[in-house]
């Protein structure tokens, strides 16, 4: 395991947090997503800069900070807040709770589709899936999001099933562990065929070395459950305060992502 000091995160984020101000791609979020809100403004802008001095602004396709306290709100990708399907928005179904804290899945008919098919934005062997959870909670293969592409190729995050373990799996292969509490950031991340990392709040906490041969995967990624051929399945009921789609990520970049979202969180009051 790896670990990190909290000193060295609040340096690294106050050296960032000083230029943050007006950064026109967390206005045009601002903007489309009708936040209106000074605290939770500043919070995005800052999250945006934080993540451009990281240099992982660019390995970004989608980031939902889930912020704003509505369906609405909680749709727009970051990265590209158009109201589109192509933007990636999310299209949520089924039972949703949304407040100030994040989107929370009922457990039973609720999923969010986040349009994006990793056949066709995510590259083999390079990408990432994150999800930060305000629920600790037990259940049977209950995806907090991903997609299947048969036993072909497969991207999702397990957070806690009844066994208390977590899976993590982006193309083949599990970065699997114990898991007592389903809460916090967590982060899955490939970046060759023979490395997938998995990454809770600011320590590595499991590998996979195993070398895979996976196919593409054309199904796209679900939050709040799995999506099977395009049918949703195993439900979950984790609140999200944040997720992200996205290239793979070294332990540096994961320490740095987590850093960035976890000042997010801090400024809004729901960090865990």
């Amino acid at each position: 395991m790896i670990g990190y000091s909290i000193s060295l995160f609040n340096a690294a984020h106050s050296i960032l947090a000083r230029s943050a101000s007006g950064d026109p791609d967390a206005q045009a979020f601002i903007t489309a997503a009708a936040i209106t809100d000074p605290t939770q403004q500043a919070a995005i802008n800052t999250l945006v800069v934080d993540l451009k001095g990281y240099s992982i602004w660019t390995k970004m396709h989608a980031l939902y900070p889930m912020v704003g306290g509505s369906a609405f709100s909680h749709k727009f990708n970051l990265k590209n807040p158009l109201d589109t399907n192509g933007a990636f928005r999310i299209s949520f179904n089924g039972g949703w709770t949304h407040s100030s804290t994040g989107a929370l899945p009922n457990g039973t008919n609720a999923y969010g589709d986040t349009r994006l098919i990793p056949s066709t934005i995510l590259s083999l062997n390079n990408s990432h899936l994150s999800f930060y959870s305000l629920t600790n909670a037990t259940g049977s293969k209950n995806f907090s999001m991903g997609s299947v592409n048969g036993l072909s190729s497969q991207h999702s995050i397990v957070l806690k099933n009844q066994s208390n373990n977590a899976a993590f799996v982006i193309d083949k292969g599990s970065a699997s562990f114990v898991n007592n509490n389903s809460t916090g950031f967590y982060i899955a991340s490939r970046t060759a065929n023979n490395s997938l990392k998995a990454y809770k709040n600011n320590s590595l906490v499991a590998t996979d070395t195993t070398t895979i041969t996976a196919l593409s995967n054309p199904f796209s990624i679900y939050i709040g459950a799995l999506n099977v051929s395009n049918s949703p399945a195993s439900y979950d009921l984790k609140e999200c305060a944040f997720a992200s789609i996205g290239d793979g990520l070294t332990d540096a970049e994961a320490l740095n992502f987590y850093t960035a979202v976890q000042a997010f969180q801090t400024t809004l009051g729901r960090q865990l």
